[in-house]
């Protein structure tokens, strides 16, 4: 019976340890941030678009320096084949559009790119797939979607399609 009892005290006290450690558990919670607003963008409609181009590459590029002093007027010429005379390189000046591309590789001779865009009150964002074998027509799509943005609007956060009044 002294042994029952020895076992039932010893029993009892883990017993209320071990709910004592589960009360003072705190509780979960799940928080969840607050769902962005959705924001319209309307085209930039002044012309020059005073441009600065920022490229980097999310590999080891051999001639990065090359890239970025030649790549921007490439960039550029490229804008203005879209849209005649409305993009001109901010020399010296404050841009009104600033564009940080990242340019992919996938290790087997095909490119892609990153593109984050910025201008006096808003940004745009893209990627485009590491499908292209030329960088030369990399720049020439990147151009082509940078200026649909500028000249057609861009939303964030909005449910599709983005229709920009």
């Amino acid at each position: 019976m002294k042994r029952n009892k020895a076992d039932l005290l010893s029993f009892t006290i883990v017993l209320t340890f071990l709910l004592m450690a589960v009360a003072s558990a705190p509780p979960r919670q799940t928080y969840h941030s607050k769902p962005q607003p959705c924001t319209k963008h309307q085209p930039i409609n002044y012309s020059p678009v005073l441009v600065k181009v920022n490229i980097s590459g999310s590999y080891n590029m051999k001639d990065l320096t090359e890239v970025q002093r030649v790549r921007p007027t490439l960039i550029l010429d490229d804008l203005n084949i879209a849209n005649y005379s409305k993009y001109k390189l901010a020399d010296g000046v404050t841009p009104n559009l600033n564009l940080y591309i990242t340019l992919n590789n996938d290790n087997y001779g095909h490119y892609g790119a990153s593109v984050t865009a910025y201008v006096y009150d808003g940004d745009f964002n893209f990627t485009i797939n590491t499908d292209y074998v030329t960088l030369e027509k990399l720049y020439s799509d990147i151009a082509y979607k940078i200026n649909g943005y500028v000249t057609g609007g861009w939303c964030k956060n909005c449910p599709s399609p983005c229709v920009v009044n």
